[in-house]
């Protein structure tokens, strides 16, 4: 890989998940800001190929890849398909999430296992196989999309990924340190109560989050991540960015005290 091809990437942003929701958002913003992006989805083919023909359409530059990056095998295959398609890919946005509702008691351990494997293990992945050319660029940038789940705001029924969560800012602090003099950050982004598909299949739960936290759009969530990306917030790293308007609160409208 050429010096000039890895100069190149520091303009090309992988996102996973990133044709629905949040991911979407993210995906805009960041060709908005001259990214060129690779579009990672798992089954929204179509959501993806439409987003990608918008952003073609208006001047960008995108590509859509299919990959389930809870194989690392195909999560391995999404950086190199980036790499060949648009250059290496120094930005990578670790959006992609999975929730499965259920108790400890009751939930089904495959359940358990695919919660993990997308929310955490397909970070681990994809962050595994993008780091070689950060490296070699000696540039890079990671951001990962926590959850306040974790460790803010205690939730029953959400053990899987709340663990996973949870796992996601070990990552982060601990790769924030392996890096920290490689022109490398890693951060964490902890949206709070953004309505989204995924948000609304919550059920009764999703219900009592959207009467206690302050509504929070995708786009509050991409200029977040925008910010992590660029140049400005080169010192920032092994940190966790909460973006939830003040959290929680009683359905009175008085805080909680949670969080």
């Amino acid at each position: 890989m050429s010096t000039s091809d890895l100069r190149s990437g520091k303009r090309i942003a992988l996102i996973t998940g990133g044709a629905r929701g949040i991911g979407a958002a993210i995906t805009r913003r960041l060709a908005g800001d001259g990214f060129a992006v690779a579009i990672n989805y798992a089954s929204s083919a179509d959501a993806a190929e439409r987003l990608a023909d918008d952003i073609s359409g208006s001047g960008g530059s995108a590509v859509a890849i299919q990959a389930d990056i809870s194989d690392a095998g195909a999560a391995g295959d999404l950086v190199e398909q980036t790499t060949e398609q648009l250059g290496p890919p120094l930005v990578l946005v670790n959006n992609a999430g999975l929730n499965i509702l259920g108790s400890v008691r009751s939930q089904d351990p495959t359940e358990w296992d695919r919660v993990i494997g997308v929310n955490l293990s397909g970070a681990f992945y994809c962050t595994h196989y993008a780091l070689r050319a950060m490296y070699e660029a000696g540039y890079g940038r990671v951001v990962m999309l926590g959850s306040p789940i974790a460790e803010r705001t205690i939730t029953p029924g959400v053990a899987a990924y709340s663990a996973a969560k949870a796992g996601l800012m070990g990552l982060v602090r601990t790769l924030a340190t392996e890096v920290a003099d490689r022109g490398i950050t890693v951060n964490s982004v902890l949206p709070g109560y953004v309505e989204t598909e995924m948000s609304r299949a919550g059920g009764a739960e999703g219900a009592a989050l959207l009467r206690t936290w302050p509504r929070i759009t995708p786009e509050d969530i991409a200029t977040t991540v925008s910010f992590l990306v660029s140049d400005q917030a080169d010192r920032i790293s092994g940190e966790e960015i909460g973006v939830w308007a003040g959290g929680p609160r009683s359905v009175s409208g008085r805080p909680s005290g949670r969080g």
